[in-house]
């Protein structure tokens, strides 16, 4: 996860060493004025699900801990982006999402019980405004927030043995992001970084051993990516 950050950070620092240079040619100068445009966004993301206890971990003895880790997923989709204002725009970026999830029961022994895992296909409608910086040379910095509606596409799996543990198929989330678009002759490329909050209680209540340690269950997860548009 360091080593995407750093490489994010890396292309950053590059392109604001080449924006802060002298004035030079624009490339695709025309680009702004369009109303609407489309293009393709390719990212790497961690997912984990934040855990709440219920006070019945606290009266059992079984386990010390319930965790859940931040685990690798691959993030393909379009763009669709329209114009607003000359400095805001309207995008919308319909994408699937593949990960992985486990929850992790630690015991009083120290032994670490993984239930079984849970392979995830997520359909993201995420719906975001950008603000965007004045175009300096052929770069400009961004800003995104919006709210991502998210659908199970291929059937929550529990996480335990007998449908222990148990998701809902929607989930819906609020997104902050930013990212530097950098204008190249025929299209525009951009490394972008986003992070997610799960606002929905995505934990349906089977009222067994194992939920019934559980408050409530919601995502976070961040996602680099690159876009070409």
């Amino acid at each position: 996860m360091c080593k995407k950050i750093n490489l994010v950070f890396t292309l950053v620092c590059i392109s604001i060493n080449l924006f802060a240079q002298k004035e030079m040619p624009l490339n695709n100068p025309n680009y702004d004025s369009q109303k609407y445009h489309f293009g393709f966004i390719l990212g790497l993301s961690q997912n984990k699900l934040q855990i709440n206890y219920s006070s019945k971990f606290t009266e059992q003895n079984n386990y010390q801990q319930i965790l859940s880790k931040y685990e690798p997923g691959f993030n393909v989709g379009i763009i669709m982006d329209v114009k607003i204002q000359q400095n805001y725009n309207l995008r919308i970026t319909p994408s699937f999402n593949f990960t992985d999830q486990k929850i992790y029961y630690v015991s009083n022994n120290q032994e670490i019980t993984q239930p079984k895992n849970s392979g995830i296909s997520n359909f993201e409608l995420p719906i975001y405004l950008k603000y965007r910086s004045d175009r300096v040379n052929n770069g400009r910095a961004y800003i995104l927030v919006g709210t991502n509606i998210i659908f199970d596409m291929g059937g929550f799996e529990e996480l335990a043995e007998n449908r222990n543990i148990e998701f809902s198929k929607t989930n819906y989330s609020l997104d902050l992001g930013f990212g530097i678009d950098i204008y190249f002759e025929y299209f525009k490329f951009a490394p972008e970084i986003k992070y997610s909050y799960g606002l929905k209680n995505v934990l349906i209540s089977q009222n067994n051993e194992y939920d019934n340690m559980i408050n409530q269950l919601s995502t976070r997860s961040i996602l680099i990516s690159l876009t070409f548009e």
